[in-house]
């Protein structure tokens, strides 16, 4: 009999509003989202600007975008925000590492996992003790996905996506769902990803491919209108952990306060 080590199915997240007030420790069973509206933080940028180190500000130059420059000031110093709150950190001292697959992570806590994504006009942020990985999509009614999905999913998955009263919405559906796993696992989109499992319900997949013993779930959730996310962790049981969500505060005094009170 097969062992099962992937668990796939939708999740229902609320999303709340963060007290500055309240100290959120993150156990070994919590999996915490922060939701960013990414247009509530552009009048900020100037400000979150000067929690970047040189390099970084160098890399948002390189984007040739507006768009996209403020985007990574935003994500990287909010990042760094929520990592102050997690580890007492002060906020301006924080410098992120890289391993060897470009993955950033925080080498004064390496038992601290948190993972981004980002899609239009919406970021999130994962974080937790145990390795997790997110990703968000914008369902764009404009893109043509068929030609993909020889690519990117077996027969079975063609046959789900096809057969599904919304076609579009199961391709994004199976699409954030592999792409969390692999981005969970720390690796990139290769050969393997035909392989990476997106279906609801149990699957056993080779430990080659997944690189760890432990078991994984996957959970669907919804963002907001015409976004879609997926969310994997590695759990070393079946039980779900406590998955909360958070809209970020979008005002440097919140900000502040935020990493601030933790620190206390």
């Amino acid at each position: 009999m097969p062992t099962f080590n992937l668990f796939i199915s939708n999740k229902n997240i609320n999303e709340q509003k963060l007290s500055l007030s309240k100290e959120y420790s993150l156990s070994n069973d919590d999996i915490i989202i922060y939701a960013l509206y990414l247009p509530n933080f552009n009048e900020l940028t100037n400000d979150l600007i000067n929690f970047l180190t040189p390099d970084e500000r160098n890399r948002a130059k390189r984007y040739y975008k507006e768009k996209d420059q403020n985007r990574f000031i935003i994500c990287r110093s909010i990042l760094k925000f929520v990592l102050a709150a997690q580890t007492k950190l002060d906020v301006t001292t924080i410098y992120l590492d890289y391993h060897p697959n470009k993955k950033p992570y925080l080498a004064s806590h390496p038992l601290l996992h948190f993972n981004i994504s980002h899609s239009e006009d919406f970021a999130v942020i994962a974080i937790s003790r145990n390795m997790v990985g997110i990703d968000i999509e914008y369902v764009s009614e404009n893109f043509d996905f068929i030609p993909l999905l020889p690519d990117i999913f077996n027969d079975n998955e063609i046959s789900s996506i096809q057969k599904a009263v919304n076609k579009k919405t199961a391709f994004y559906t199976s699409w954030t769902r592999k792409e969390a796993f692999v981005k969970g696992l720390g690796k990139g989109i290769d050969e393997d990803f035909k392989k990476i499992p997106c279906l609801e319900g149990l699957h056993c997949i080779d430990s080659i491919l997944l690189k760890t013993s432990e078991k994984w779930q996957v959970y669907s959730f919804d963002l907001a209108d015409c976004y879609i996310g997926a969310i994997a962790f590695e759990s070393l049981s079946t039980i779900s952990k406590n998955l909360v969500m958070f809209t970020m505060p979008n005002t440097m005094k919140e900000l502040l306060e935020m990493a601030q009170t933790r620190n206390n």
